[in-house]
């Protein structure tokens, strides 16, 4: 009589309703490669894609300008912009684990297991978040990466001068991180914030950006308040096109901004800048992001992928019993770092005049 082991598949091989594990284990594979190719809305439209550990990267959004003929010369040649930074970009290893039991799996129907699939690519969905969210309104830089090249957060006061844009100069104090000086988000507030981003030249609709300005509902809730000629508003807050209905005896002028803008819900507009509220946004901190569309280059945010293609993206890789299922573990090797340090702006509503950033 042979003796052995009894491999997962001689004990159970489909759920409890009947589902074959290998089948689930193939549309789990399946997910995971849509999920690469649509990360989430945030990292697309506020990042892009990199495998550098470190660049050099241009600081303001300006370009060439034709000069006038002249009859015998020669024009000057297209060249690289002058102010480029060189910016490095973290990378760590994240993972967390999927374990079932045989007993749990002979029980458990296919929709379960689903279930913990399901909260797995959450759990993805939220580290992206976390990462892009934690480069923006960290305005301490947190090191060197492993090249000791320096990570840089957007304009920080560290002593380092902007370029010029447009005519306008800034010195090694200017800052990013502002606060309202008061308990409460002033239309004025936001106007700040967003300029702050459109004097390095980001977010301008001539340029084919579109500024975001990215609120916590809190905050949501008063800007959709903001009239003009209360409060010094110079603009009206203008409801997107799936707002709830409301009454007006005004006539809006213009187009109504889209309640969706490539997977991210928008509320409304506030002059040029559309606003996106979100429950993962700390509450009592507004950020104004310019993006140039998703994964564009333009984009403040640099998110940082490993060299091997292999390695690009969630990963999940099986365990060491015969059935990968029973014992998985989902990775993602990733790191976000500010690229563009003028693109973006964060404004904390307080009383202070220093902004603290948040724990995230």
């Amino acid at each position: 009589m042979s003796r052995g082991y009894n491999a997962m598949a001689d004990v159970i091989g489909a759920t409890a309703d009947g589902v074959d594990l290998n089948s689930i284990w193939a549309e789990q594979q399946e997910t995971i490669a849509i999920r690469n190719e649509a990360r989430s809305a945030i990292a697309s439209l506020f990042a892009y894609t990199t495998d550098l550990s470190a660049d050099y990267t241009a600081q303001t959004a300006s370009g060439d300008d034709f000069e006038e003929a002249s009859e015998y010369g020669v024009p000057t040649s297209l060249r690289s912009p002058s102010d480029l930074t060189r910016v490095g970009f973290p990378f760590k290893f994240w993972d967390l684990a999927q374990r079932y039991t045989w007993r749990y799996l002979a029980e458990a129907s296919a929709a379960q297991i689903t279930t913990t699939h399901s909260a797995a690519l959450e759990a993805d969905n939220r580290l992206v978040f976390k990462l892009v969210m934690r480069a923006l309104l960290n305005n301490v830089s947190p090191g060197a990466n492993e090249d000791g090249v320096p990570i840089k957060p957007l304009w920080n006061g560290d002593g380092d001068v902007p370029p010029e844009f447009s005519g306008k100069t800034f010195d090694g104090t200017h800052t990013h991180y502002l606060t309202t000086g008061s308990p409460t988000l002033d239309p004025a507030d936001l106007e700040l914030v967003a300029e702050t981003v459109e004097h390095h030249g980001y977010g301008l609709r001539s340029d084919g950006d579109r500024l975001i300005v990215l609120v916590n509902p809190a905050q949501g809730k008063a800007i959709s308040g903001f009239r003009v000629g209360t409060n010094g508003a110079a603009f009206d807050f203008i409801p997107s096109d799936d707002a709830p209905a409301f009454i007006t005896n005004e006539t809006i002028v213009g187009d109504r901004p889209p309640g969706d803008f490539n997977g991210l819900r928008v509320i409304g507009a506030y002059g040029d800048s559309w606003i996106v509220q979100h429950d993962y946004v700390p509450s009592g901190y507004v950020l104004a992001v310019a993006t140039g569309g998703p994964d564009s280059e333009r984009n403040p945010i640099a998110f940082r992928e490993h060299k091997r293609p292999e390695l690009k993206g969630l990963k999940q890789i099986p365990g060491g019993s015969n059935y990968p299922l029973i014992d998985s573990y989902m990775v993602r090797g990733a790191g976000a770092a500010v690229a563009k340090r003028g693109a973006a702006a964060v404004m904390q509503v307080t009383a202070s005049t220093t902004y603290t950033a948040p724990v995230i």
